[in-house]
């Protein structure tokens, strides 16, 4: 997913869930506070402000509000489209980048959250439904495929969609030419996992585990991390991985698994992507960071009005970010940002 913080704010999820019977990433993927009875959490549900309500104080660099749904929990920008994940409505919308128009709005299994695009897929993990939707692209008909207890992000590599599984502590590997699946050990309670290196980058903030599975075999050890690893970012070299427990984003070397930088941000940093020469985590206090890709050189905090920018997806030279505490799904425009 890019999920980014949902263990706090499933209770209003949670609720809902009952009366029906409802979690990256990033991108390439695809994005954690204190957890409540395991629950995903991105911050509180109290609500963002209408629109019309903050019109006036919406920096200029927020090009864009789109209403998408009850509780957008994840954005995915991919083939030609943003999609947007609402946990409450158990739909994906399918949004036109350049007008920000709902072109789809899909149908999934309960609770969906974190999306990856892969094999002309995109691929949803539905947190309350213990499955992965998987969307064709050219066809918007969906499949749904049964994987662990309560899966928590997912990301694409090497063929396949790889999902964490917090409630079972697994990841589960789906084949994309098959939709076969393979269970795979890992820490008490995986959150976040990003695609790097060769690899697959398991982070569990519970149990202050990074994990490595190798995406050719699937075995699986514990990387030493030093810290509470939990959200992410990454290219084909690097992972950009949020502690929310030191304010900190660690960068790691995909190929080594050495850390190399530990960079100090917001408090809280939730979900982030890498576009366009620089690395962008959403902090849940309400705010954008911005790392060099290359040195890692911090610029923001950039104000963010939404009750909690929980994933942001950089796509089509803009930032679309889920506000998890509200209805809306943000764009920002990275070239109207304050240079310092």
């Amino acid at each position: 997913m890019r999920n980014s913080g949902l263990r706090d704010v499933l209770p209003a999820v949670t609720a809902a869930a009952l009366l029906i019977a409802g979690c990256d990433s990033t991108g390439g993927s695809t994005r954690t506070a204190a957890s409540t009875a395991g629950q995903p959490a991105a911050g509180s549900s109290t609500g963002s402000p209408s629109p019309s309500a903050t019109a006036a104080a919406d920096p200029r660099y927020l090009v864009k509000r789109i209403h998408t749904g009850s509780k957008p929990c994840a954005t995915l920008g991919a083939a030609g489209s943003v999609w947007v994940a609402d946990i409450n409505d158990f739909t994906v919308k399918r949004l036109d980048p350049r007008t920000g128009r709902v072109l789809a709005t899909i149908r999934t299994a309960a609770g969906p959250c974190g999306m990856a695009f892969g094999a002309g897929s995109v691929w949803v993990e539905d947190y309350t439904g213990s499955a992965v939707t998987r969307i064709d692209v050219r066809t918007n008909r969906t499949s749904t495929i049964a994987v662990g207890s309560s899966p928590y992000d997912v990301t694409f590599a090497a063929g396949a969609a790889w999902v964490t599984n917090y409630s079972d502590g697994t990841v589960t590997r789906i084949d994309a030419a098959t939709n076969r699946t393979r269970t795979i050990k890992v820490s008490p309670s995986p959150v976040g996992i990003a695609a790097a290196g060769g690899a697959l980058w398991v982070c569990d903030a519970g149990s202050r585990q990074l994990t490595r599975i190798d995406a050719t075999t699937g075995r699986a050890r514990t990387v030493e991390f030093d810290g509470a690893p939990n959200w992410t970012a990454a290219d084909s070299d690097t992972v950009w991985i949020g502690d929310q427990g030191a304010g900190q984003i660690i960068r790691l070397d995909a190929h080594t698994g050495r850390i190399v930088r530990r960079i100090a941000v917001g408090p809280t940093p939730n979900d982030g992507d890498v576009l366009d020469g620089a690395v962008w985590f959403p902090d849940k206090g309400g705010a954008l960071y911005r790392l060099d890709q290359r040195t890692d050189a911090v610029t923001g905090p950039f104000p963010i009005p939404a009750g909690n920018p929980f994933v942001v997806s950089g796509y089509d030279h803009r930032l679309w970010i889920a506000d998890y505490a509200g209805t809306d799904t943000l764009v920002v425009d990275p070239a109207l940002l304050p240079s310092g």
